[in-house]
């Protein structure tokens, strides 16, 4: 058995990947739902960018916050948040609501 750093250097031969391998597994499906949904409802509600007693304590002013977040800034990150929702309610609908006939792999 050879090391992941030789690997590198001497990578195996090249082969073409069964559909087997390729296909989507369950597991993966819920865990991109779980963290698009997570992950962009966090980012579209705005909260990593309200000012509160973290900034206080640090000395950080409200002008001073506001000029290290600017409005496009954070209209550009909730506006992500919300593809991100789009992305998760997409990617966990796919298999049972739309393109039925995806197939999964087998664990």
């Amino acid at each position: 058995m050879s090391s992941n750093i030789t690997s590198l250097f001497n990578p195996p031969a090249q082969r073409d990947l069964t559909d087997e391998e390729t296909r989507d597994c369950i597991p993966c499906q819920i865990m991109a739902t779980a963290f698009s949904l997570g992950f962009g409802g966090y980012l579209a509600s705005g909260k990593p960018f309200q000012y509160g007693e973290a900034e206080k304590k640090k000395g950080v002013t409200v002008e001073q916050f506001a000029k290290l977040n600017p409005k496009w800034w954070v209209s550009s990150a909730r506006l992500f948040g919300g593809a991100l929702i789009a992305f998760g309610i997409y990617r966990g609908t796919e298999g049972w609501l739309w393109n039925k006939e995806k197939k999964y792999k087998v664990w």
